[in-house]
């Protein structure tokens, strides 16, 4: 009775519904809890699924996210991005108590539930943290939010080589990529594409402002694989619309609460609150028709899809030139091999949806990639110079700073006492090259250890400036065993081939393996080891 009476208003009940569990109000919040757990177990028991409930209200999670953030800024809250972070608490609270829900405390839960409560609840958590990220990306110096919603309305996302790059130190240990991932993730091609884009859109801003160039390529082609899938699924796509009850007084009459004692001071407060809210509900640039002024929308079609494909592999190119190697080169052609099988086999689909002009946007994109590889070839001819792609394994442990003994469940960049493997940016490599030229006698293995690792000891510093910090590389002689320090070990690893998920790290008698998840390129530029298992050499 819920959702017919309600029609096609569930996407304004879950902003209500989220507002309210992000109320300071112990009360006001358990209730919100208690009744979503109530709706998502109910439609759970009658429809099977709760996935089209749960796109709508994580869809809407972004706007209602810079709403209150506005609204404490509105307030005089927000002094900084510490105090950003603060405001969304409740709500990060709220969302974890809807998934630590128990059926065997509560008959209303199917324990078949638990794993859809699990990823709305998580995805919830990862797009709250890929909000304050492309406010951290796009924020001025003094985080005036109204200048950060013009930023995020005004620059295009597709011109990355325009990207403010500045990332701050507080933020090196934030699992920043692997949030923006998980929440691209949980949006398909088929329903809601231009969500997905959204968050895979900010991953790239994320590597272009790290200068991470490889990933940037992996994350592009993901991209541009969702809009190739999407084809068949164009009239399927949803979007939100906007909430008039937040933007009309005469209809809610609480928003005079906003901003000041006049109604002309309420209505100015409530549409400054309103224009950074909107300007994170829906993407800034998605799908624009190619060679036209960016922020032009346009109603998605097969013709635009293939038109944003070609910008997506022209940017893909950029980013190949940014950081040449043997290792990026394979990269490039095997994905371009790949999105031109993907192409070919659309075009000679004798589905009636593809009508001739389809097949016409279709075999642009076919020349488009021909070209590129072209290009790729004679590059390659004309013989630049290549890098290699160096991993290096970090674990942190010793003494916990503060950073790592929180109690809620938003992850880190890296776990305490826990391998991860890290691919080292092109910079990183420019920066050790100096600093042998400085230190001649150091190792090359030592300077790009320690390079790699200055920005993590000055984080921990910020952390705690009493705590004391010690880097301990493959030539060091520390045994770390102190309960008072906080130590960051990094060594280089080898890797077994392109395609493997294995690295080595050799010892005295014994060799080390560490497997990950997945094969390095990846969209994440670090991946936590799975396996770690000695291997002993015998000496003869």
């Amino acid at each position: 009775m819920f959702i017919k009476g309600i029609g096609d208003q569930l996407q304004h009940w879950g902003r209500i519904i989220l507002t309210m569990m992000n109320s300071t109000e112990l009360s006001v919040r358990s209730m919100a809890v208690d009744f979503v757990v109530s709706l998502l177990c109910d439609i759970y028991r009658e429809y099977g699924s709760i996935e089209s409930t749960s796109l709508c209200f994580l869809t809407v999670l972004p706007e209602v996210v810079a709403r209150e953030i506005a609204l404490c800024d509105m307030s005089g809250l927000i002094n900084s991005m510490k105090d950003i972070e603060s405001s969304l608490w409740p709500l990060r609270r709220a969302l974890a108590d809807v998934e630590e829900t128990n059926p065997l405390d509560d008959d209303r839960v199917d324990p078949q539930l638990l794993p859809y409560l699990m990823t709305l609840c998580r995805s919830g958590q990862a797009i709250i943290d890929g909000v304050l990220i492309e406010m951290r990306l796009r924020g001025a110096p003094d985080l005036s939010l109204n200048e950060v919603g013009i930023s995020r309305k005004n620059s295009p996302s597709t011109d990355f080589r325009l990207f403010q790059r500045s990332m701050s130190p507080t933020a090196i240990f934030d699992a920043d990529e692997e949030s923006i991932l998980e929440a691209a993730t949980f949006f398909s091609h088929e329903t809601s594409l231009l969500q997905k884009l959204r968050w895979l859109y900010t991953l790239t801003d994320l590597h272009v402002a790290k200068e991470q160039w490889s990933e940037v390529v992996e994350t592009l082609i993901l991209c541009t694989h969702s809009l190739l899938k999407s084809l068949d699924h164009v009239s399927n796509l949803w979007q939100p619309s906007r909430f008039d009850s937040w933007n009309d007084i005469r209809r809610s009459p609480w928003l005079s609460s906003i901003g000041g004692e006049s109604d002309e001071q309420s209505i100015q407060g409530n549409h400054s609150v309103m224009e950074f809210a909107n300007a994170f509900l829906k993407p800034e640039v998605f799908i624009q028709q190619r060679g036209q002024g960016n922020g032009q929308q346009h109603n998605l079609s097969v013709e635009i899809i293939c038109s944003t494909i070609m910008t997506l592999i022209d940017q893909i190119v950029i980013a190949f030139d940014e950081e040449h190697g043997d290792m990026i080169e394979e990269l490039v052609y095997t994905h371009f091999e790949e999105l031109l099988t993907m192409v070919t086999s659309s075009i000679n689909t004798e589905r009636k949806v593809y009508h001739s002009e389809t097949r016409s946007a279709l075999r642009r994109v076919r020349s488009c990639i021909c070209s590129k590889l072209v290009e790729l070839t004679q590059k390659e001819q004309v013989g630049e110079g290549s890098s290699a792609q160096i991993y290096v394994q970090v674990v942190l442990h010793g003494c916990k700073p503060n950073r790592f003994k929180e109690s809620t469940a938003i992850p880190t960049f890296l776990e305490w006492n826990t391998p991860s493997i890290v691919r080292i940016p092109k910079p990183t490599l420019v920066s050790a090259a100096h600093l042998k030229q400085q230190n001649p006698t150091e190792s090359w293995e030592e300077c790009i250890c320690r390079t790699y690792a200055k920005p993590l000891i000055e984080a921990l510093k910020v952390e705690d400036i009493n705590n004391t910090i010690v880097l301990r590389t493959r030539g060091s002689q520390d045994p770390g065993t102190s309960e008072t320090t906080t130590y960051i070990s990094t060594t280089i690893v080898q890797k077994k081939s392109s395609s493997s998920r294995k690295f080595f790290l050799r010892g005295q008698d014994n060799i080390t393996e560490y497997t990950c998840a997945g094969c390095f390129p990846h969209a994440l530029s670090r991946q936590r080891t799975l396996i770690t298992s000695d291997i002993k050499m015998e000496v003869k």
